[in-house]
């Protein structure tokens, strides 16, 4: 691991500012210790989900900037970017002045990285979803329980139209 992110310079973290400034430099480094595909850096962990889907909307998730990212406000809307967040806003995910599809692949940390810096590059904190459910998470470290909660829901709900009480 490179010497400017090892463990215990992350801890050391404690302004948001600079975990988002370490993680943002380190996004073409070998950082991250996976159990499948060994030391890959971020962005290649990204790589390794493109076309499959995230595993809360169940969307097919994509990346390439070329293809899935425009800098006009109104092409992204008319490329169908545009989608309504939980409070009922219209959004467009946006990355300095580009416009992202709202299933882009992002990189979420189920630990939020600015309470755990040191977590930073676990590849067990970190899970490959799209930019849509990554900002309904936001900050949420129950939004992973809560959707398996809506889920296990919906199949009891199923079961229970599919097959009625006799």
């Amino acid at each position: 691991m490179n010497e400017v992110i090892k463990k215990y310079k992350l801890r050391k973290l404690y302004k948001s500012s600079d975990v988002s400034a370490v993680w943002n430099a380190s996004q073409n480094l070998q950082v991250i210790s996976h159990p499948q595909y060994g030391l890959i850096s971020p962005n290649e962990y990204r790589a390794k989900y493109k076309n499959k889907p995230c595993p809360y909307c169940g969307k097919k998730m994509v990346q390439g900037q070329q293809f899935y990212s425009t800098t006009s406000r109104q092409d992204a809307i008319n490329r169908g970017y545009q989608y309504v967040d939980k409070s009922g806003n219209k959004t467009i995910n946006q990355a300095g002045r580009n416009f992202f599809h709202p299933n882009y692949i992002t990189l979420d940390h189920r630990t939020n990285k600015a309470r755990c810096p040191e977590k930073l590059f676990d590849s067990d904190n970190l899970e490959a979803i799209c930019w849509r459910c990554n900002n309904q998470k936001g900050d949420d470290n129950s939004f992973e329980l809560q959707h398996t909660c809506d889920y296990l829901n919906s199949l009891a709900e199923e079961a229970r139209s599919r097959y009625p009480k006799l």
